[in-house]
């Protein structure tokens, strides 16, 4: 098992990680080791289970650094936000603004019948960061090394 999840952090550093556009928001916070090298370090060192263990809580700790650091972005434009005015505009029988749209055609039950033609998505409520302001991030150890530069 544990050479199975050191092959697959090596196939994310070598295939992956190069290509995706970003990097580890600890490293570059801190200068230490990138989340992905100290998972391949900490799972070769302690193995699968306590190895993983860690690797998580420096994932949350990246995810912090990032929340805590990156430049604020504003509002998403309304498309790209994902409401639209498709509205209830569906073909045919399903006007959803009829009495008898409760009885929509069984294609249509998975979903609410005035929401199948719309591109509105869930409501996704996000998970409250106020706690994070309290947990501690090490200062950068690569500008005292290099002198402040």
């Amino acid at each position: 098992m544990r050479r199975f999840v050191l092959g697959a952090i090596s196939a994310y550093q070598r295939y992956v990680s190069p290509y995706k556009g970003f990097c580890c928001a600890y490293r570059i916070h801190t200068g230490r080791e990138s989340c992905s090298a100290l998972g391949f370090r900490a799972v070769r060192r302690y193995g699968v289970i306590a190895g993983l263990a860690v690797l998580r809580r420096r994932t949350y700790l990246c995810g912090v650094a990032h929340r805590r650091f990156s430049p604020v972005h504003g509002r998403p434009h309304r498309r790209q936000r994902g409401d639209c005015d498709l509205g209830c505009d569906l073909p045919g029988d399903f006007n959803c603004n009829t009495p008898a749209s409760k009885s929509c055609s069984s294609i249509f039950d998975f979903a609410n019948c005035c929401e199948c033609g719309s591109c509105d998505g869930a409501d996704r409520k996000r998970k409250g960061n106020e706690h994070e302001q309290y947990v501690y991030l090490p200062p950068n150890t690569a500008s005292k090394r290099t002198g402040g530069k």
